[in-house]
Formats: C-alpha cells, sequence, structure tokens
C-alpha cells in the first residue's frame, strides 16, 4: 500500500489491502461477501459502509448496481487507465432474457479500457453465436461487447432472441411499425421480418474480439 494513504484508519487501511491483494491475487475485484469473508465481517451493512468511506475518501471507485466493479484509486496509477469490468455471460435465453447479469449467469469479468466503452453504460460480453455477418468479419466464437438498454438505429448490429434462437443481425428498420427487418449476410434462419412480438433486440455491438 503507498504512503500516501496515512489519512486512512487502521480500519480503512485493512480493508484497502484485503481488496488490494484479492485483486493480485485473482484479476478481478472481491465482491462485498468475499471482503467480508476476509475480514472476517458477516454483516454487509458494515462492509458496505467501510467501502463507501473509502469511496469518500478518493482510495476506491465503484460503479453503482454493478458486482466486482472496485477500482483502487493510487497516485502510482496515473499512467494507467482503471479497467471497466465487463462481465462475461454464460447464456441469453427466454428464461433469462430479462434478467441476463444475474450472478448465476455470470461466468467471470474482464477488465476493458475505458477509452473503448462508455464506463457509465451496460455492457456485457458474450461469445458471437454464429457466421450470419461473416462479411463483416464477424465470424462464431468472437467474443462480442453488447451494450444494453440502448436504442438500434438503422445499420447498427444487434444481438436479437427469436424464439430460443440468439442471432446476430443488421438492424433495418421496416415501413411498418409493427415489423423489425433484421438483415444478414448469411441467413441461417430464413426470415429477415420479425413482428415486434416475437422478437426482442437484446442489445447492439459495441466490440468484437478475433484472436489470431
Amino acid at each position: 500500500m503507498s504512503t500516501q494513504f496515512s489519512f486512512l484508519t487502521s480500519k480503512q487501511k485493512k480493508v484497502y489491502s484485503a481488496i488490494e491483494e484479492y485483486i493480485i491475487k485473482n484479476g478481478i475485484p472481491p465482491t462485498v461477501r468475499e471482503i467480508g469473508e476476509m475480514l472476517g465481517e458477516k454483516t454487509p451493512g458494515a462492509v458496505q459502509g467501510l467501502l463507501n468511506r473509502l469511496e469518500q475518501k478518493g482510495v476506491i471507485k465503484r460503479q453503482l448496481g454493478m458486482a466486482r466493479s472496485i477500482r483502487l484509486v493510487s497516485a502510482e496509477s496515473k499512467l494507467y487507465l482503471s479497467s471497466v469490468y465487463v462481465p462475461e455471460i454464460k447464456r441469453v435465453s427466454r428464461r433469462n432474457v430479462n434478467d441476463l447479469l444475474n450472478i448465476y449467469n455470470i461466468k467471470k469479468y474482464h477488465p476493458v479500457s475505458p477509452d473503448l466503452i462508455d464506463p457509465a453504460g451496460k455492457y456485457f460480453m458474450l461469445p458471437c453465436p454464429d457466421d450470419s455477418l461473416s462479411e463483416n468479419e464477424i465470424h462464431a466464437g468472437d467474443m462480442l461487447i453488447i451494450k444494453m438498454d440502448s436504442d438500434a438505429k438503422k445499420g447498427d448490429i444487434v444481438l436479437a432472441l427469436y424464439r430460443n434462437h440468439v442471432l446476430l443481425r443488421r438492424y433495418i428498420q421496416g415501413d411498418e411499425h409493427s415489423l423489425i427487418n433484421l438483415g444478414a449476410d448469411n441467413y441461417l434462419i430464413d426470415k429477415r421480418a420479425f413482428k415486434k412480438s416475437e422478437v426482442k433486440i437484446v442489445g447492439k455491438m459495441s466490440l468484437k474480439f478475433t484472436k489470431y
């Protein structure tokens, strides 16, 4: 721990050190429950109070409503961008489509530069489900970052759920207000026009990562 944190109480230093050691060991920030276990503190509210005070003193930052979002702040880190942690989810289905970021559907968190995505946005990561946009150099297995809660516009690449099929398509709004047109390079499902009642736009693609 940096000597700049001499203004912290001994309990606050202990919490900061526990978070720091966990991140070094595991590569991701701990949850409130895990911090409590490391400190021997069984009450989540007490841990939240300690984290609130550390945040008020400017030595940590958190993203509201997101688990494992604690970021350490120090003078030594000025040359380094603080990562935004994006959850990789296990699946998208009709059963969980309205609660994709529940803890049981999260596989792990990946650090992403805040220069690449909006730190205040809501994102998840998952492998590309098919080769329907292969002419756009997006292939099955590529890792996609999908932005949720954003309005799709013509030309956007969107992740959609149709029945139990997860589709990556190009958004093309048709003339009929009751229909959504979704284009592809290869139609693995021979369907382009969907009723709004039968398809859900989960989010739009912000980034994709390809292994070479």
